[in-house]
């Protein structure tokens, strides 16, 4: 597996808890971020705090889908890499020994 695979991975899981926590702060009905109290005033109004949630959630989950593409294509693999390096080679079947002679 390569750092670039790793890092996608850790970027994916990221943007994973990334969107569970902005949909549950998005607005049942209009409250949304703003009904947190203290980082409500982060923003100049509640319609500007939504609008902004809005765009970083769609964001967050077309970066999602997009790494979700990636590594499920397999693109990043290298040729070969599926196969373990401890594989035991296919031989052709043997021929059992015979049985040994009763006396």
């Amino acid at each position: 597996m390569t750092v670039l695979v790793i890092v996608l991975r850790v970027l994916w899981s990221l943007l994973a808890v990334g969107i569970v926590v902005a949909v549950l702060l998005h607005a049942a009905k209009g409250d949304g971020i703003a009904a947190i109290g203290g980082s409500a005033q982060l923003f100049s109004s509640q319609k500007s705090a939504e609008s902004n949630l809005d765009k970083v959630t769609w964001a967050a989950v077309a970066g999602f889908l997009a790494i979700t593409l990636v590594l499920s294509a397999g693109w990043l693999e290298q040729p070969g890499a599926n196969t373990p390096a401890t594989a035991i080679p296919q031989t052709a079947p043997t021929v059992p020994a015979p049985e040994p002679t009763k006396k």
